[in-house]
């Protein structure tokens, strides 16, 4: 009987059994343990980067140095958490060992300001990356950019299309009679939508925290609801007319699984074109792209949607499609699990 391969899921959180994610990767075939560090980090706060850098980051090392000393018992190691997955990578590097086999599921580098610390950070990545067996990217154009940049070979780097939980998201669609909705924290650009909400007469409601309101001037038809998190943030999506995500950066990841929720509740999104929602969106038909910093833009896309409602709700159920058929947690399980057994088929002839 074939043996099915056993695999640790490392976690920077407190772990739970019914993972959606572990129970898909079992079903596709994988012995599934999980590790976690008791960490909770569900509440953003101004002081996370010295949070990181003095307690999770610590928490994240010491939870792979204990996955690496079980690594004689797991075929694959599965680091949810690029740092974790980094981290292995480097003890691996130091200690001139094959093992663990090690899967990085979402790489995300975002790219710093100050150019020493960037130059040390990127150092950094790239050698602990050179004993990582595969790096998962959510877009094409995103791991594209990543290969080049740190010149990695093809067989490292695998297109992982972001999963969601969608079968707890009924299809609320187009509300016309309701308001513009936005939420978020990093990489948000929100002074672009004031500047939107500001010249349209439609009213918005705006989820975030005080760290993110700092310097902006909030138009009288705004709604800030401040330290709204899961599902109170996600009843406001499910209750708006439209969803609109404003970013900041063109060439970095962000907000894509709060874009992908909105579609997968129907609604008409108006997004900034980024490296990666260009991969999501196709603009007029399953929601609208516009350009960086350009509330203009906003407001020409907010007035076809509320011209055209029966456009508006077309563009939600095409939006909801496309989710369901392409990101659903059981395809994100079961292209790991192919690329595992595979490696694992190769390895051992």
């Amino acid at each position: 009987m074939k043996k099915s391969p056993r695999v640790l899921v490392l976690v920077d959180w407190i772990p739970k059994d019914d993972d959606f994610l572990l129970d898909s990767l079992r079903k596709n075939g994988l012995d599934c343990d999980c590790m976690g560090i008791n960490y909770n980090t569900a509440k953003w706060s101004p002081n996370n980067k010295i949070n990181k850098m003095f307690s999770h980051w610590p928490r994240c090392l010491w939870g792979s140095i204990k996955a690496f000393s079980r690594r004689h018992d797991y075929d694959y190691v599965v680091a949810r958490q690029q740092i974790m997955g980094m981290f292995l990578g480097l003890l691996k590097l130091i200690t001139f060992s094959n093992s663990p086999n090690v899967f990085i599921l979402t790489a995300i580098i975002i790219e710093r300001s100050n150019p020493f610390l960037e130059k040390l950070r990127r150092w950094f990545i790239a050698i602990s990356w050179k004993k990582v067996n595969h790096i998962g990217f959510i877009t094409n154009a995103y791991k594209i950019l990543i290969q080049e940049r740190f010149k990695l070979s093809e067989t490292q780097l695998v297109h992982l299309k972001y999963p969601i939980v969608t079968f707890e998201k009924n299809h609320s669609g187009f509300k016309p009679d309701s308001y513009l909705y936005s939420v978020g924290l990093s990489y948000r650009d929100f002074h672009t939508l004031m500047a939107a909400a500001k010249k349209c007469s439609k009213k918005f409601v705006l989820a975030t925290t005080d760290a993110f309101l700092k310097g902006l001037t909030i138009p009288d038809n705004v709604t800030v609801y401040r330290n709204t998190f899961g599902n109170a943030a996600e009843e406001l999506m499910k209750q708006s007319a439209a969803v609109i995500f404003p970013l900041e950066r063109m060439s970095s990841p962000a907000g894509e699984g709060t874009l992908l929720n909105a579609m997968c509740y129907g609604k008409p999104v108006i997004v900034t074109r980024t490296i990666t929602t260009q991969e999501y969106i196709e603009d007029g038909k399953n929601g609208f792209l516009v350009p960086l910093k350009d509330p203009d833009a906003i407001i020409d896309a907010v007035n076809i949607i509320f011209s055209h409602p029966d456009k508006a709700e077309e563009i939600g159920r095409r939006a909801r499609q496309m989710v369901l058929e392409n990101h659903s947690m059981d395809l994100y399980a079961k292209k790991i699990a192919h690329i595992i057994q595979n490696s694992i088929q190769e390895t051992s002839t």
